[in-house]
């Protein structure tokens, strides 16, 4: 036995090496020795003089010590063109044998030295075995993973799991070159084995008297539901030109063209459409009475009366009063009383038949109105019973601001104002929306009719 690698025993301080036994001796000489062994013992001849003479002088010099470790690694003698007794086969011929490649007289070449040379008959069992171990892997995908150095003797370490086709040199000359050789031998491997994995498709044509070409049905598809025709749309009861569109109600009772108004509004219109009469509104009730037969003695001046407000609803909390004139008449006054008939509002005297209050009115609530001409120092009333009073109705706060948004929303839609207005018992606003609806239809019965009908309640509050 031996111990230390190269170097071991040169350097001072150390142990004196063991030389090499005579088992080893013989086995290297005689090419007997293990893989993991006989590197082991080429790495001791490198650093042990004593046993490399004694090994060259067994082998007959220096260059018989080459051949020898030549023989043992399978390389051809430098200069020789014709394979001699100690020859081997190269890496080539070995892997050309091992898959099958070799013919005619390299084949029975191949195979006369293989009967008779152990050391190639087992590299041509180990590249099988390591080609059959490295063959079902060659399909999967690998990473190169973070490897250490190698240093001397670790990658001696590494040669020694090698097969016996990749037992390298210690010799670094004939190593590296060796090592070229089988890198190239090992690519060239893999390259054969995916080519022999992929699979080979062959096409049997079979003769026959007369080819046809065959005709593909094309596969049978779902049947295409036939389109459901659209309903023809029903007869149009009415239309009207209105907001810069045309509406429609057909005998269905189905709206078209008011799309971007509300459901309530859109409801508005139907009636509308549909040619029911506009309703008087309960924002009116209260506002006007029929007046008395009975009539003053008291000359009441003809036609001095008052004019605006009476029996109506007014949109603003601050409303102007206005009043015919009384001839001869040097002043007025205007007086505004609520319900209890509390006087809430008057005015200084006037030499105008208008003024406007100033304050704000509370809205929700009903109030009366009259006005007093001073004339030769006495004081003149207007209305005097038995005339009805004056009343007029100031526009809730909640009315007044729906209105005001719908005014703001859809400004161009004359009837969907016009029935709004009219619903808040704002006359004088709802009949101006329908003037301008009539305008814009001008022979529609429906627009005149609708217009007729808002005269006529507004007569019955004057």
């Amino acid at each position: 036995m031996w111990k230390g690698g190269r170097g071991a025993g040169l350097e001072g301080g150390r142990d004196l090496v063991e030389h090499l036994t005579r088992r080893q001796f013989e086995g290297y000489r005689l090419r007997r020795l293990e893989a993991a062994e006989l590197l082991s013992v080429c790495d001791h001849l490198e650093g042990c003089e004593a046993c490399r003479r004694r090994v060259e002088g067994a082998a007959g010099g220096d260059a018989s010590f080459f051949a020898l470790r030549s023989e043992l690694f399978g390389e051809a003698a430098e200069g020789s063109s014709e394979r001699g007794s100690l020859a081997h086969l190269t890496a080539e011929e070995t892997a050309a044998y091992v898959e099958g490649t070799l013919s005619g007289e390299g084949l029975q070449t191949a195979s006369d030295h293989l009967s008779s040379c152990e050391h190639c008959a087992l590299s041509v069992e180990d590249l099988r075995a390591f080609r059959d171990e490295v063959a079902p892997t060659l399909g999967r995908e690998y990473r190169p993973a973070a490897v250490p150095p190698l240093t001397e003797g670790r990658w001696r370490r590494a040669l020694a799991s090698l097969p016996a086709l990749f037992r390298l040199s210690p010799v670094p000359a004939f190593g590296a070159a060796l090592a070229v050789v089988l890198l190239a031998v090992f690519g060239w491997l893999l390259w054969r084995t995916t080519q022999r994995s992929e699979p080979r498709q062959e096409v049997v044509v079979t003769p026959s008297a007369q080819t046809t070409p065959a005709v593909v049905a094309p596969a049978p598809s779902e049947p295409t539901p036939a389109p459901t025709p659209e309903p023809e749309p029903a007869p149009a009861l009415a239309q009207l030109n209105d907001g810069g569109g045309r509406l429609t109600l057909d005998r269905e009772g189905r709206l078209s063209g008011a799309d971007a108004l509300p459901p309530a509004y859109r409801e508005l219109l139907k009636g509308a459409l549909a040619g029911r009469r506009l309703e008087r509104s309960t924002q009116l009730k209260g506002l006007s009475r029929p007046g008395s037969s009975l009539m003053s003695s008291e000359t009441q001046g003809g036609e001095f009366s008052v004019l605006d407000p009476v029996g109506s609803v007014l949109m603003t909390d601050r409303p102007t009063f206005r009043w015919s004139a009384l001839e001869g008449a040097s002043a007025y006054v205007v007086e505004v009383y609520d319900e209890g008939f509390n006087l809430v509002a008057s005015s200084p005297q006037l030499d105008a038949r208008s003024w406007a209050a100033p304050q704000t009115l509370p809205r929700g609530k009903v109030y009366s109105w009259q006005v007093k001409a001073v004339k030769d120092g006495r004081e003149i009333k207007s209305p005097r019973p038995p005339a009805p009073q004056a009343k007029f109705r100031v526009l809730d706060r909640a009315k007044a601001d729906e209105l005001s948004r719908a005014r703001r929303a859809y400004p161009s839609s004359h009837l969907t104002l016009a029935l709004l207005y009219a619903e808040a018992g704002l006359l004088n606003e709802s009949e101006r929306e329908l003037r301008l609806l009539h305008k814009a239809n001008p022979g529609s019965e429906l627009a005149r009719s609708l217009l007729r009908q808002l005269q006529a309640l507004r007569r019955r509050n004057e």
